[in-house]
């Protein structure tokens, strides 16, 4: 069962069969008879969606892909799985989707190119599905071309105060609703974060979120740090119950490995999805550790996502990053444009982005709770939104659900 809405103030529930269909644009009556294998939908009436024709939407999207930095190639290939289900489903008002990809080689000058590529040459309808680390380049020409860079993943503190970008992922969030998800019997937290000053600031924001009875102790560790035999020891020395990693995701899977070997096998690690990779999944199926993901996607999201990877895929390519935040977050913001579109009836970026901020619950299809965009959003990162995460766990290899309705962020206990 899936999270889709409310109804007279509770939370509805529908079937997971029913929250794929409806994220893949098919009525309930085609997945009953099977659909079409061959990529076309199929209405209740058992006709084939038509082929979509026309001026293709262009959606623009950057990331970095050729980089020294981060590379994640993942985020693009995400954003065309979901343009390629939707043209299989008949586009969106008759007319294919097409994802404008740019690598911007995670640098603030490509970025800068790539802006001026996408939205004033290319001249996409918008942005979608941005990895957001280099958006502040984009910024300026968001203004120039009178658009949006919509389900950014708010990744630079400027993309988190400006009007035209809307955020579905819950930057941040995740750290504050973890507390809300622990074990009765935590008692004591090891809280690592990176030893950049805006990273130990967010650290002790959110170690206000923990109640008195949690005992929390903030270390910290270099974004390039590869020795961590040094913070596991200082974790085992501590007593620490729980370790919370808030650190550079690709560190997360040897400090586990290393911290194991050390004899914290019993330790659970509680760890947001914003910082999941394949090899932390691995890690943590292989050693047997404890944990407890927050994770700013919910089920439904999830599972659709992995249903689209197996129908559409090969057809673009492939995917190298199937469960991290930024691959989800991509598929998703340009799944719901495949919503956002009719209902504002028209493709136009300005009027988009009216609706848009007159939305009081925005419905994701269950992968998050509705987002109120009128709000005034997170303290101090006005455009974090969504303000929910719900609680999964990695078991056998797998990553799942293990908490269907979505917690909500509250007030500070500490």
């Amino acid at each position: 069962m899936s999270v889709i809405g409310r109804a007279g103030g509770r939370q509805k529930r529908i079937p997971r069969t029913q929250l794929v269909a409806a994220l893949l644009g098919v009525t309930l009556v085609a997945a009953a008879c099977g659909g079409s294998s061959g990529g076309g939908s199929t209405s209740s009436g058992g006709t084939t969606a038509p082929k979509p024709t026309g001026a293709p939407i262009k959606l623009g999207l950057m990331t970095g892909i050729q980089t020294n930095a981060v590379s994640q190639p993942y985020v693009a290939q995400a954003a065309k799985i979901a343009a390629a289900s939707i043209n299989a489903n008949g586009g969106i008002l008759g007319r294919p989707v097409e994802i404008d990809v740019c690598d911007d080689h995670s640098t603030p000058q490509g970025a800068s190119v790539c802006a001026q590529k996408l939205l004033v040459e290319d001249k996409v309808l918008m942005m979608a599905g941005d990895d957001g680390t280099q958006e502040p380049s984009l910024l300026p020409t968001l203004d120039t071309a009178n658009t949006i860079s919509w389900s950014s993943l708010g990744a630079a503190s400027a993309d988190l105060q400006n009007p035209r970008v809307y955020v579905i992922e819950p930057v941040l969030v995740g750290y504050r609703i973890l507390p809300q998800m622990l074990p009765a019997t935590t008692k004591h937290v090891a809280y690592i974060s990176a030893d950049s000053a805006v990273a130990q600031a967010s650290a002790k924001v959110s170690a206000t979120y923990y109640p008195p009875s949690v005992k929390v102790d903030n270390l910290g560790l270099g974004l390039t740090a590869t020795d961590f035999q040094p913070t596991c020891l200082q974790i085992k020395q501590s007593g620490a119950d729980t370790v919370v990693p808030a650190i550079n995701p690709s560190q997360l899977a040897p400090l586990m490995q290393t911290c194991n070997q050390l004899g914290l096998t019993k330790t659970l690690w509680a760890i947001p999805s914003i910082i999941l990779t394949p090899q932390v999944v691995q890690t943590i199926s292989s050693l047997n550790q404890p944990n407890l993901i927050v994770l700013a996607f919910g089920q439904g999201a999830i599972g659709s996502f992995a249903d689209d990877v197996a129908k559409y895929g090969k057809q673009v390519g492939g995917i190298t990053n199937t469960i991290g935040d930024a691959s989800i977050n991509a598929w998703l913001g340009v799944k719901l444009v495949a919503d956002i579109i009719p209902k504002v009836g028209a493709v136009d970026a300005v009027k988009i982005k009216a609706w848009l901020d007159q939305q009081t619950a925005f419905d994701t299809h269950g992968a998050t709770a509705p987002i109120d965009f009128t709000s005034a959003g997170v303290t101090g990162i006005p455009r974090v939104k969504n303000q929910s995460a719900s609680q999964g766990e990695i078991k056998d290899g797998k990553l799942t659900v293990t908490v269907q309705k979505p917690f909500l962020v509250g007030k500070p206990l500490s």
